[in-house]
């Protein structure tokens, strides 16, 4: 009987930080993206001096958010979003909006990616 007891609150216990690393990556998520569609604005009416006040805000709010998910996704993700965020950054100086808004585009999607990709659903199972 004890056994059965142990096996029971070690799977509620793995359920429940299932469901609370979701739900983390789900508001994070949320978050970086209205960041993002906030810069997306500031690019498309080519305020560079406002979009580079507002990427930096996104890159520390990044820097907080990136030490949590590296220990709850894989690597490769957070690497992705690095290598964009960096190549953003550039362009973004360099006044090029063609360039800016395509890395945009690739960085709201990667991050909305995330909580969609570790969600408990069958087509991450199989």
């Amino acid at each position: 009987m004890r056994p059965l007891i142990i096996i029971i609150v070690l799977a509620l216990l793995v359920v429940t930080g299932g469901c609370l690393t979701l739900n983390a990556l789900n508001s994070e998520s949320q978050r970086l993206s209205s960041n993002l569609e906030e810069l997306e604005q500031h690019i498309e009416k080519q305020n560079w001096d406002e979009a580079s006040k507002k990427l930096q805000e996104f890159r520390e709010k990044w820097d907080k958010v990136s030490t949590l998910w590296t220990m709850l996704i894989d690597h490769y993700e957070i690497d992705n979003i690095e290598l964009i965020l960096s190549r953003l950054v550039s362009y973004a100086k360099n006044h090029d909006k063609v360039e800016a808004l395509s890395e945009m585009s690739s960085l709201k999607t990667l991050i909305k990616h995330i909580p969609d990709k570790e969600s408990f659903s069958l087509k991450n199972i199989f």
